[in-house]
């Protein structure tokens, strides 16, 4: 399974100026853990959910421009990987999130959580088709 097919797409986006609290109130309504950060229509960088408790732990004010917390040095992944290449650069980095590029622009991101509900449909459709309609049902909130 390549990652182009289970990225979340497209990508939320936001300009580097927005403030932290801006971002975080986008990620809480978008239901997402990953921002990605857009200047020109570039790559400029990701703020995640472990960004704002770290700037909040430390009395940042929200008022700040995301910029200020946001991770430059972005991991990619091509859109053609394997999801198991995702999953190996994920543990191996220590992050939960992955941006997605597809012949160099912009694709999607792809989540932890995106790949383990890939993983359990695969296995649940490998041992039957009640546990896969159940592996695919949507979670419960």
């Amino acid at each position: 399974m390549k990652v182009g097919a289970i990225a979340s797409r497209p990508p939320i986006t936001a300009e580097p100026g927005i403030t932290i609290r801006e971002a975080a109130s986008i990620m809480a309504k978008r239901r997402i853990g990953l921002l990605v950060l857009v200047e020109g229509g570039r790559l400029y960088g990701v703020v995640s959910e472990r960004d704002i408790v770290r700037a909040v732990a430390a009395g940042l004010s929200p008022e700040r421009p995301a910029a200020l917390i946001a991770t430059r040095d972005v991991v990619t992944i091509d859109a053609e990987s394997d999801v198991l290449e995702a999953a190996r650069l994920m543990a191996r980095r220590g992050i939960r999130h992955l941006v997605v590029v597809k012949g160099g622009e912009l694709y999607g991101v792809v989540s932890v959580r995106d790949i383990v509900r890939e993983a359990a449909q695969l296995a649940a459709a490998a041992a039957g088709p009640e546990e896969a309609e159940h592996a695919m049902a949507p979670p419960a909130d």
